[in-house]
């Protein structure tokens, strides 16, 4: 039986792989989804941050964790890191600016009932 070579990846995943295994683009071939160098992962970009304010008038940073259309507008969902509480949001542009504001009681319902059907 030929034994393979195997050598360190050249991706950073430190992890041997057979020439035949690797295909991340680090000069090796066929990289398979058992490496563990994230290679084959969605690029994750930076989380969006918005500061919103607090019942209390404190300064809230908190992170924007979905964003989705409906009818035309962009919606956005905030999660409190301190209470993990989510808010949702419409997001209005003016210029280079996102303003998030508190849809009406009626749209905020209707959004609901559409994002909530959107992950059954």
């Amino acid at each position: 039986m030929k034994e393979e070579n195997k050598n360190t990846c050249s991706c950073g995943c430190q992890e041997e792989h057979t020439e035949s295994q690797c295909n991340c683009g680090c000069e090796e071939s066929n990289h398979e989804e058992n490496c563990s160098c994230g290679c084959n992962e969605e690029e994750k970009l930076d989380p969006i941050m918005v500061d919103l304010e607090d019942e209390n008038g404190n300064k809230v940073t908190c992170e924007v964790v979905e964003e989705f259309e409906y009818k035309e507008d962009i919606y956005a969902l905030v999660e409190n890191p301190e209470n993990k509480a989510v808010y949702l949001f419409k997001e209005e542009i003016e210029g280079d600016e996102v303003q998030l504001v508190n849809p009406e009681d009626g749209e905020f319902e209707e959004v609901t009932k559409y994002y909530e059907n959107l992950n059954k």
